[in-house]
């Protein structure tokens, strides 16, 4: 089921904002405040700004995540808060429960031509409702070593059996390494592996919510890392933490399967630098060949707030950020995003890659990451994407300590998210 029908019981509290921009109409030059975390946003704001003197975009950070989550929440109740946000995807449905988030689709006709559908889906929800602009996307590939896969004599695997098979090469030929890391601390990286093998967290039927977290997909997933951790062929702890980052740099890691923003993002220079240049990408692993697509792990929109005076502007602003050449070459020229849109996704194509990336110098990292762009697949987000990813670190955290499996810490998280959508007054099947 698509995100775009799975939504459809979110609009508690969103409306759309067409009626709140007749106030502003005709009052000439407006200042549009844009709450975001991106380094380089001041940079695409300056670049905009110099060639639209009628609508001004301000920058602002309030912090990343949780941090901004909870202070917009906090500042729309409060009928404040700024005309635009960044929203990662995985946040927006519970961005439009909570009424922060506004459909502009009175704005963006005609845009979703733009997108690759899987990617629109992620931000078309409810009934035709458009709730943000797609700015830039993170589908699931893998990332190896291609120095150390040389070393030990490993080739790439096509499909999970020939991973799981390369787990246990490369274990033997390197005892103190593992190929992979379970990462317990990230269920957006199960979920997407789960969108894969077939397997949504959240779907919608009738208007009742069902949630699969522990249904046949994710827990064949969770099974297949369970028999890997099992036999120390893959590590199983928290990624993104000093330990994890040593490891990754000493070369105790040899793959990360992940979003794209591993190998165009910059969590390897900060994190690893001593193996810049020494990644190469390749397509996600398989199940089979009648596999639906990918998945992404992160990724991000912006939406226009329920208080913003100036709907119209603001979605103007990121439909040139979003969708245009200009706009997203200007993004990837600031941030190194990998683009949302087809036309970004041409331009991205002829940017060489910086000498400080994870996969500096492969030939064909720019057809290989294009080319896993285009196998994505449909993914639906709940409403309470917060609580599932907090219930599901303390959950799988929990395995690990009393060696449970990791299919019955799902089970747990499946009963905590549907409590919390029936006690947010959500039909729950």
């Amino acid at each position: 089921m698509t995100a775009a029908v799975a939504v459809g019981a979110l609009m508690l509290g969103g409306c759309s904002a067409a009626s709140e921009d007749e106030e502003s109409k005709g009052e000439g030059p407006v200042t549009l405040t844009w709450w975001t975390w991106w380094a380089g946003a001041p940079g695409i704001a300056d670049e905009w700004n110099a060639d639209h003197p009628d609508i001004q975009v301000k920058v602002t950070n309030v912090g990343g995540g949780t941090d901004q989550f909870t202070k917009l929440n906090a500042a729309v109740r409060a009928g404040e808060g700024p005309d635009m946000a960044l929203a990662e995807y995985q946040w927006l449905p519970s961005y439009i429960s909570s009424g922060v988030a506004a459909d502009i689709s009175d704005y963006t006709d005609g845009l979703e031509d733009s997108y690759n559908p899987a990617v629109w889906n992620l931000v078309e929800l409810g009934d035709g409702g458009v709730y943000g602009v797609p700015l830039d996307q993170a589908p699931m590939l893998l990332m190896y070593r291609a120095d150390l896969f040389e070393q030990y004599g490993l080739s790439v695997p096509a499909d999970w059996d020939e991973f799981a098979e390369t787990a246990r090469q490369a274990k033997a030929a390197a005892p103190d390494s593992v190929l992979a890391n379970f990462p317990t601390n990230d269920a957006g990286w199960l979920a997407g592996l789960s969108a894969q093998a077939g397997g949504d967290w959240w779907s919608l039927d009738d208007g009742a919510w069902s949630v699969g977290i522990d249904s046949d997909g994710p827990t064949s997933v969770a099974e297949y890392w369970q028999s890997l951790v099992d036999d120390g062929a893959v590590s199983a702890g928290a990624s993104g933490t000093p330990e994890f980052n040593s490891q990754l740099n000493n070369g105790k890691i040899l793959t990360q399967v992940i979003g794209s923003w591993g190998a165009t993002g910059s969590s390897i220079k900060t994190g690893a630098p001593d193996t810049i240049g020494k990644w190469r990408i390749a397509p996600l692993p398989q199940w089979s060949d009648d596999d639906p697509g990918v998945g992404f792990q992160g990724g991000s929109s912006t939406l226009v707030t329920t208080t913003s005076k100036h709907p119209a502007q603001a979605a103007e602003f990121l439909t040139w950020l979003g969708s245009t050449a200009d706009g997203q070459g200007v993004m990837i020229e600031q941030g190194g995003n990998f683009p949302a849109s087809l036309e970004g996704l041409e331009v991205y194509a002829g940017v060489p890659q910086p000498a400080d990336k994870a996969t500096y110098g492969q030939d064909d990292f720019h057809d290989v990451l294009l080319a896993v762009a285009d196998n994505t697949t449909d993914v639906t987000w709940g409403p309470n994407t917060t609580v599932a990813f907090s219930a599901y670190s303390d959950q799988i955290g929990k395995a690990l300590e009393s060696d449970t499996p990791f299919a019955a810490a799902l089970t747990k998280v499946q009963s905590v998210v549907r409590d919390d959508l029936k006690k947010s007054g959500f039909d729950v099947e």
